[in-house]
């Protein structure tokens, strides 16, 4: 990355995260008080553009931006499915969070712990989920750290080291989060979405090829690189289906997403926002992909490149070519810090409410007021964050693996939410068994080497096991051991 552009871009984000903590200073002074849904829900008072913006905000992690083109630039032009992933968590939420926004209203949830509760009634059942939900979001959480250290060390060529990255924005994120919380984060998601739409869209009218020159790198890559542009084999196709089913129910049970259905003014402003959303990937997602397709041929004959690496490397090649071009690459980099922004505070978030509510309040704080708990949720943020910003300062993995590992976790909680409010007769013994059986069957195959069997992430394999336990069971069981009352 040039100099120049280096060092104006160290300045462009500095500026943003001024912006951004002075949101979360204004959000506090608009919260009267320290209830739980005030702190974590913005007291359920989200709606139009500002819904719209922190689901899409939030869909769109460091992974989608750093990761998604370096696997575009890894595996080519079979990438394109990526964009089929994004809309398919779209499709998975319509199933169910219309009538659980509902439920949310009518009963006042705050946590995805509490609808856990309301449904099935087991405390086994709900403190297991809530591990699982802790262990994956907090394997999110630890993504966007390293996303922040790939992205400001490379984007400022050098001038940020990856260290400084990690600590820096993980504390603007902790700071404006702990004074502001759902309000400051929904507030600050606006801004970051508008300005990923923006950038993304601007880059991409900037330097896309004419249909003739498409064809022309077309045909490059498919004689430097012909796997890259070969038809996808069946064993691809299997990989592809695992995916699409891993990301899509994964990716709508995140905890932060189900709050955002608990945090929606009502049921029209929620069912608007997913109109929108479904349309969102082709302007995110398709863009990255076409930006790791560019790369291979931009890269073509050089020394190996980090996939992590490839969307700061071409906008350090883009940012020399004219100035509307340097202006977009500014904005870019300053949209892609602020995506892993906003997923990173919007995981926090979550993390925070699910360990006060649900685990401390059930515990060592059972009984305490309502603005003691929040207390307690900001201070486990910091302890929780303090030491994985420690794991992240030495990655072990990489972004999409850790993708993979979090929504292989979250699969086997997706039944409670997707069955759960869709199917009254589910019983709670079949739900816990489900999920226990899956949890196990998906730990057995990953500890024994068997990741991906039969090209099915094992992750899905886990899924199919805890949906056919569920239906079994309760196919088999007394229609009396379900809660069809609670919902």
């Amino acid at each position: 990355m040039t100099d120049s552009l280096g060092g104006d871009a160290v300045i462009a984000v500095g500026l943003y995260l001024a912006v951004i903590l002075a949101v979360g200073y204004a959000a506090r002074r608009k919260r009267s008080i320290q209830t739980l849904s005030e702190f974590y829900l913005a007291g359920r008072r989200l709606g139009g553009p500002v819904l719209l913006l922190t689901l899409y905000a939030t869909q769109y992690s460091g992974n989608t931006l750093i990761g998604y083109p370096g696997e575009a630039y890894r595996l080519g032009f079979s990438w394109v499915m990526s964009v089929g992933f994004m809309m398919a968590i779209i499709v998975a939420y319509l199933l169910f969070a219309p009538r659980l926004h509902h439920l949310a209203q009518r009963h006042q949830f705050v946590t995805p712990g509490d609808w856990l509760t309301h449904r099935f009634g087991s405390p086994a059942l709900t403190l297991f989920a809530n591990l699982l939900l802790i262990a994956a979001v907090s394997n999110y959480l630890l993504a966007q750290l390293i996303a922040m250290g790939h992205i400001t060390a490379g984007l400022s060529g050098g001038t940020v080291p990856y260290w400084v990255g990690v600590v820096l924005l993980t504390l603007v994120v902790l700071i404006y989060e702990t004074i502001g919380g759902m309000q400051a984060v929904a507030w600050t998601d606006s801004i970051q979405g508008l300005m990923l739409i923006v950038g993304l869209t601007g880059l991409l009218i900037a330097v896309s090829p004419s249909p003739s020159e498409l064809t022309e790198i077309t045909k490059f890559i498919a004689v430097e690189a012909p796997a890259k542009t070969a038809v996808p084999g069946w064993d691809v196709c299997r990989n592809w289906l695992s995916t699409l089913l891993l990301i899509g129910l994964s990716g709508a049970v995140y905890p932060h997403a189900i709050q955002r259905i608990f945090a929606a003014r009502d049921s029209t402003a929620l069912r608007r926002s997913f109109s929108v959303m479904v349309f969102l990937p082709l302007v995110t997602t398709g863009v990255v992909f076409l930006i790791g397709v560019f790369a291979i041929a931009q890269f073509a004959g050089t020394s190996p490149v980090d996939p992590e690496q490839v969307l700061p490397l071409l906008l350090s090649e883009w940012s020399g070519s004219s100035p509307a071009l340097y202006v977009l690459s500014l904005l870019v980099i300053v949209a892609v810090v602020s995506a892993i922004m906003s997923t990173a505070d919007s995981v926090l978030l979550s993390l925070s409410s699910i360990l006060s509510k649900d685990i401390l309040g059930t515990t060592v704080l059972r009984g305490a007021d309502e603005t003691r708990l929040t207390r307690a949720g900001k201070t486990l943020s910091w302890v929780l964050v303090i030491g994985l910003v420690g794991i992240a300062l030495n990655p072990r993995l990489t972004l999409w693996g850790l993708t993979e590992l979090k929504m292989e976790i979250l699969a086997q909680v997706a039944p409670l939410f997707i069955l759960g409010v869709g199917w009254d007769k589910l019983t709670t013994r079949a739900a816990l068994s489900g999920m226990v059986t899956g949890t196990v069957v998906y730990a057995t195959l990953l500890a024994s080497g068997h990741s991906e069997p039969w090209d099915l992430h094992a992750g899905v394999i886990s899924l199919m096991v805890n949906l056919a336990v569920c239906v079994a069971m309760t196919r088999l069981k007394p229609s009396s051991q379900s809660r069809p009352n609670a919902t």
